[in-house]
């Protein structure tokens, strides 16, 4: 009888605490993987703003940064789908361009300063909240990435899982690139990421090719749809997208990347 009561006993104690299990963004949460990810394939996509609030944007700029001569944003979400190592994760950023050096007697050049980064496993939070590998401030966030039939959407979420930060929608369009189109992508492919880490600049390589012009070099690695961007996001005054009063539409694109690497800095 007493073994029948203590079975009992384990059984309601397993029904509490799995009905009491800490929420996914919890610290407690223990990583599977803790090694670097290494990327097989993944998709994206990629919209550029130009931005009203100029007092706005200087505020986001750190000291250690200039402001650039284009004001811009870049809003992507990405989808790491197929891993090498690690498990598979979504991804959304806002980014800001800005003038950085690492040294004093380094030439000024331009790269993208992350604000914001979600990501939705605590593997590519770092292990644990707070950690921000690499600079990047990320946080353990709902994403997700849909891709309807010529059209692509990407929505970033706040903590609760239910509200959006933002989403992004690309429609593919069939007109080709215009040659302002053009000129800018040949600006913005090369440029890097550019993130501070314990007072220190940390910086990311890019594409060495232009958005248009990947998938004619390298179509078994790329894949590449241009369109059109529209973007929704709260009036909320610590939403960036709010802040900044991002303005027109640059230009976007949906790229699939099939090629294995790790994120490293340079």
């Amino acid at each position: 009888m007493k073994k029948h009561r203590n079975i009992a006993f384990i059984v309601i104690f397993m029904m509490i605490l799995y009905g009491c299990a800490t929420d996914y963004k919890a610290a407690s949460d223990k990583p599977r993987f803790t090694g670097f990810h290494v990327y097989q394939e993944h998709d994206r996509i990629c919209a550029f703003y130009e931005v009203n609030n100029i007092n706005e944007y200087k505020k986001l700029v750190p000291s250690i940064f200039r402001m650039p001569e284009r004001p811009l944003c870049r809003v992507m979400v990405l989808d790491f789908y197929e891993m090498v190592e690690g498990p598979p994760y979504l991804e959304s950023a806002i980014a800001i361009l800005v003038n950085y050096r690492k040294t004093p007697t380094d030439e000024w050049k331009l790269g993208w300063y992350t604000l914001l980064m979600r990501v939705t496993t605590i593997e590519a939070l770092g292990g644990r909240p707070g950690v921000f590998p690499w600079g990047y401030p990320k946080v353990l966030r709902k994403v997700t990435l849909e891709r309807p039939e010529d059209q692509y959407i990407g929505a970033s979420y706040s903590e609760n899982g239910k509200r959006e930060e933002f989403r992004l929608i690309l429609d593919v369009k069939k007109t080709p690139l215009s040659s302002d189109e053009k000129k800018f992508l040949d600006f913005v492919s090369p440029l890097g990421n550019v993130n501070i880490k314990d007072g220190k600049l940390i910086t990311f390589g890019a594409w060495n090719v232009s958005a248009y012009n990947m998938e004619k070099v390298n179509p078994g690695r790329w894949k590449v749809r241009f369109g059109t961007c529209s973007i929704e996001f709260p009036k909320d005054p610590q939403n960036y997208l709010h802040r900044l009063d991002i303005g027109n539409f640059v230009t976007g694109y949906w790229c699939k990347t099939r090629h294995r690497f790790s994120n490293k800095p340079q």
